[in-house]
């Protein structure tokens, strides 16, 4: 019994390092630019339902060699829905509290089903103007973002979606990867609000963050998204 209270104490504050551990490697995160339209409340007051689009992937770094160009098709729309599934629910938790929103989101599920029915891919809906995207949607509005990355995610399982690719070690190639590339997850990630009309932008925001990789993937999006998040309009 007289060694269970020392343990407990190790464990507790073992747990607590853990915690501002990764709470240090996703500090670095900051987001500017952002843009609220004149008149908003106007504008809007007739939007009763608002789409979040999928996310268009932009990769910036050394291309891993162990990935053939199906993977990376295949890994980009996951991180792709990836990015769009935590956005809609960082949004949904920020209005959770007093800070409700008076919109209706889509389910995303919703979205990528008449995507589908449209004979439309994750990769096709990148292509489309945002407007037009909102009005085969039945939206009022929608929420377009460009994701710029260094590095390529392989750990999305928490997300719920599955990539259909073999588990990918990016330390195990022949040639060495460099260590900026190894250690840091760089994101830059841009957000625009845009009405089903085409007018105008009602809202947009720029975000970036720096993780480190022994970050896990769900993490860096979350952090990303939920800044961002918060300042999404439509607040009561």
């Amino acid at each position: 019994m007289k060694t269970q209270a020392p343990f407990a104490a190790r464990t507790r504050l073992f747990r607590l390092g853990m915690l501002f551990s990764s709470l240090a490697l996703l500090a670095l995160s900051s987001c500017k630019n952002a843009y609220t339209a004149v008149g908003f409340e106007e504008r809007t007051q007739d939007h009763r339902t608002v789409a979040v689009l999928p996310f268009e992937m932009v990769f910036l770094g050394q291309m891993p060699a162990q990935l053939s160009p199906e993977d990376i098709l295949a890994l980009e729309e996951a991180e792709s829905k990836a990015f769009q599934v935590s956005f809609h629910n960082e949004i949904m938790r920020s209005a959770a509290g007093r800070r409700k929103i008076r919109v209706d989101l889509q389910p995303y599920t919703r979205t990528w089903a008449l995507l589908a029915e449209n004979d439309l891919s994750i990769r096709d809906s990148w292509r489309m103007k945002p407007e037009a995207l909102a009005q085969l949607l039945c939206v009022d509005a929608g929420v377009r973002a460009r994701i710029e990355k260094t590095q390529y995610f392989s750990d999305l399982t928490s997300f719920g979606i599955e990539a259909g690719l073999r588990v990918i070690d990016l330390f195990a190639g022949v040639r060495p990867i460099p260590s900026s590339f190894a250690n840091s997850k760089e994101i830059y990630a841009s957000y625009n609000l845009v009405s089903n009309n085409g007018r105008e932008v009602l809202w947009s925001i720029a975000c970036d963050i720096d993780g480190d990789w022994r970050t896990r993937s769900n993490e860096v999006i979350d952090q990303v998204n939920r800044r961002s998040a918060r300042r999404f309009p439509y607040r009561l």
